[in-house]
Formats: C-alpha cells, sequence, structure tokens
C-alpha cells in the first residue's frame, strides 16, 4: 500500500490548518492589546484572534496522539525527537536574536532572547517537555480507568477552579485571592499544564465516537466559540481595557473548542478516500508545517517593517486575511526550500 494512504490523514491535514491558526492568531494580536477596545479594529481583532485558540492545543494533542500509540525507546526519543526540538530551537533562536539586534533591540537583550527564544518559540520548550515524559505518560494511557481518573483531576484543577479563580478575582478578588492560595498550597502539580492535552489527544483519537456524542460535542465547542468572543467583550467593557483572559489554552471554553475542531477532522478526514496526488500534495504541507511554523513570526514583522504592512493598515476585516494568506504562502514556500536541504530537514526544518 502507498505510504501516503497508510498516514493517518486527518492528522495532515490538522496539522496543516493549526499552524494557519496559529498564524492567524499571532497576526491578530499583532495589535490587540494597543487598540481601544471599544473600537471597530478590536473588535475584529477579538473575533479572529477568538476562533482559533484551539491552534496550541491541536498541536499538543496530534502529537498525544501519535507519540502515545507508538512503543518509542527513551534513547530514541531524546536522539531524534528531543535533540531536533533543540538544534531548530538553537538555529532559530539565534537568527531571531540576530533580526531583533539589527533591528534596534540592545546587544544584552539579543544576546537574552538567544536564550529566552523569540516568542513563539516557547511552544519547542513545552513539546520537548512532554517527549521526556512519555513513558510516564503511557503507562497511563494503557489503563482507560487511570487516564480517566487523570482527566477528572485535570479538569478540575488546570480548567475549572483556576477558571473560576479568575472570574471570581473580577469581582471579588479577595475570594478569587484565597483559591489561589488553596491551589497553590495543593501542588497537584502532576495533572498541571499540556499532558493533559497531550493524553486527550491520544484517548479522543483511539475512541468511537457516535453520531449522537459528535452533536454533542459540536453544539459544545460552538458555545466555547461564542463564549470566548462575548466574554472577550464583556470582560474588556468591565475593565476599561482589552481583556485576554478567556483567551487562556486552560479555560473551559478553550478546551471545549479545541475537543470540538479535534473531533471534527477525526470524523470528516479520518477514514476519507483520496488520491494519491492529493494525499501527496498534503503529506509536503504536513511536512513543511513544522518549518513555516518557526518562520512565521519573522515575516509577519518584516512585512510591517519593510512594507508597513499590518491589521492598521488598513480596515482589519481584510487585512487580517489579506496578510494571512501572504504568511501562509511564503512561510511554506521558504519552509519548503529548506527541506531540500537534507541536513536542514532534519535538524532544523
Amino acid at each position: 500500500m502507498n505510504q501516503f494512504i497508510k498516514r493517518q490523514i486527518h492528522f495532515d491535514i490538522l496539522r496543516i490548518t493549526a499552524t494557519a491558526a496559529v498564524m492567524i492568531l499571532h497576526i491578530s494580536g499583532q495589535h490587540l492589546r494597543q487598540s481601544d477596545f471599544a473600537s471597530a479594529e478590536w473588535h475584529f481583532f477579538n473575533f479572529y484572534n477568538s476562533i482559533v485558540r484551539w491552534a496550541v492545543p491541536i498541536f499538543t494533542m496530534i502529537s498525544g496522539a501519535l507519540f502515545l500509540s507508538r512503543n518509542d525507546y527513551i534513547e530514541k526519543l531524546f536522539q531524534k525527537n528531543i535533540f531536533r526540538i533543540f538544534t531548530a530551537f538553537c538555529f532559530w533562536s539565534f537568527i531571531y536574536a540576530i533580526f531583533a539586534y539589527f533591528t534596534g533591540t540592545s546587544l544584552l537583550l539579543s544576546v537574552k532572547r538567544f536564550f529566552t527564544g523569540n516568542f513563539h518559540l516557547w511552544f519547542l520548550f513545552m513539546i520537548a517537555g512532554l517527549y521526556m515524559l512519555v513513558p510516564f505518560l503511557k503507562k497511563i494511557a494503557e489503563h482507560d480507568r487511570l487516564m480517566k481518573y487523570f482527566f477528572v483531576l485535570a479538569i478540575i484543577f488546570n480548567f475549572f477552579l483556576p477558571q473560576l479563580r479568575t472570574v471570581l478575582s473580577l469581582s471579588l478578588p479577595a475570594v478569587g485571592n484565597v483559591l489561589q492560595t488553596i491551589l497553590n498550597n495543593a501542588h497537584i502539580n502532576f495533572v498541571l499544564g499540556y499532558t493533559f492535552y497531550f493524553l486527550l489527544g491520544y484517548y479522543l483519537n483511539s475512541i468511537h465516537i457516535s453520531q449522537k456524542e459528535f452533536s454533542v460535542i459540536r453544539i459544545t465547542g460552538i458555545i466555547g466559540f461564542l463564549f470566548t468572543i462575548l466574554m472577550s467583550e464583556i470582560t474588556a467593557k468591565s475593565c476599561g481595557q482589552p481583556s485576554t483572559i478567556f483567551y487562556d489554552n486552560f479555560t473551559l471554553n478553550v478546551l471545549l473548542e479545541s475537543i470540538f475542531v479535534f473531533v471534527l477532522f477525526k470524523k470528516h478526514f479520518q477514514n476519507v478516500t483520496l488520491s494519491e496526488k492529493t494525499s501527496h500534495i498534503l503529506f509536503q504541507l504536513s511536512a513543511y508545517s513544522f518549518g513555516a511554523y518557526l518562520i512565521h513570526a519573522m515575516i509577519i514583522d518584516l512585512l510591517e517593517l519593510c512594507f508597513h504592512l499590518n491589521t492598521l493598515t488598513f480596515y482589519p476585516a481584510l487585512s487580517i486575511p489579506i496578510i494571512f494568506i501572504i504568511v501562509f504562502l511564503l512561510s511554506f514556500a521558504i519552509s519548503a526550500l529548506l527541506n531540500k536541504l537534507p541536513f536542514l530537514k532534519k535538524y532544523i526544518v
């Protein structure tokens, strides 16, 4: 059977879409915090940003679905996967540090940026950390009851209670502070962070989801999208400034968005029959998505720096999708070129 047919094609489509979503997220967020929350521009920034908050959780869920389904040795995880993350970070962090220096950042801050990475390179730290935990998480994934127990604890301590604290802090800051103290003292760190999404991707990919269950997921997912948009608007008016507290990846609304998007692609594309040519194109684009993710932030900056093209250049309803198309095409084109060189393909992109 052709290698492209053997692949889980819905992951290729989902990975490409998630890469596009990250680009929209960063483009729409370019001037979000500096804009007047009552302006039409901010409303569009908020809308576009809200509908793609699932991007990073989806990346994490894809990785979890793939890595927890394999039997990789610890040595392979470090020698292949984690080492590639390390080399990619060093290369791109150096490029972004040089770019920062030549665009006006001091030498000291540029050196610091090399070690901390450009704002979007945080993802490499996170995903490398999850790869290190794969042997432990796989043990949880192998026991359905244990995994569900993990999910319950994570939803309570990773999503519900922190979001409750955030909401309470808006009107009852003293109560919010008490809840935060309780959470800090509990130290239930094991179920916190992106390990939840990593395991969730494996779980959702391995179970059968009936049409009735999908209908519920679709409804709650739409509610999640609407909640993100509307509550960000309401909170901004309440606080008198742009608000991003409902953008967090560990809010229940973003969780509902992420589950819906993941299951939607699984339902529609997991068993779809595609031509060999189409499968090949999707496979290539999926392979280029990592490099596209790494380079897209610089292209956004270069468009503004060299061509004065940003989301405020003209009406955001049009500027965001137009800039996105340019960034998407250039990012994937550059990644495709870099992937032509064996060494860069193996270690950098």
